[in-house]
């Protein structure tokens, strides 16, 4: 009866959240439509016109932040930042025509961060063993397990941090042993 139990309660724990999981491709914004709508237009008088104003008001969007132009890099780089933290799927990638959500997904799985490299910039030892250690690039890590007996954290020192199992983290020192963390800035 208990093992019955336990195996509901971990089936229950596993299940999708239903629609909270459910990607929708974003709208794309209206500046960016107006400019696209303009190609449609036939006489070149017309449709340069067309670029002209709707050019000038995605610049203005663009001026007040309404509207904001990322590349690749710049995504690949925000999302290495963001390492760690748990943020809602966004369809950063795709999303044209004639892709479905589930395409949009895998895309932007097969770019996720699965794990970073980084260096050590300070390291505060905490009570029963814990640590936290705030990375060179950015973000603050507090171990969830005591780090006894394993190389303890020092500045300068390399860190590889690995997604681990249900959205834990494993932080690794060169010649040490893996430790669960948690992302906490």
């Amino acid at each position: 009866m208990r093992r019955t139990i336990i195996a509901s309660t971990i089936a229950v724990a596993l299940m999708p959240a239903g629609g909270a999981l459910a990607q929708t491709a974003a709208p794309t914004p209206s500046a960016v439509a107006a400019v696209f709508a303009c190609r449609q237009i036939a006489a070149g008088a017309e449709r340069l016109a067309c670029f002209d104003k709707a050019s000038a008001a995605l610049e203005t969007a663009a001026k007040d932040r309404e509207v904001v132009v990322l590349d690749r890099a710049e995504v690949k780089r925000t999302r290495k930042s963001l390492f760690g933290f748990q943020l809602p799927r966004i369809p950063l990638f795709g999303g044209g025509e004639g892709k479905s959500d589930k395409e949009i997904e895998r895309e932007v799985e097969a770019e996720d961060v699965s794990e970073i490299d980084a260096v050590i910039k300070r390291s505060t030892a905490l009570p029963y063993g814990f640590y936290r250690i705030v990375l060179d690039e950015g973000g603050t890590w507090e171990t969830t397990e005591g780090w006894r007996g394993a190389m303890d954290p020092t500045p300068g020192s390399k860190i590889n941090i690995k997604r681990g199992a249900l959205g834990s983290h494993m932080l690794k020192v060169p010649g040490g042993r893996a430790i669960k963390a948690k992302r906490v800035n």
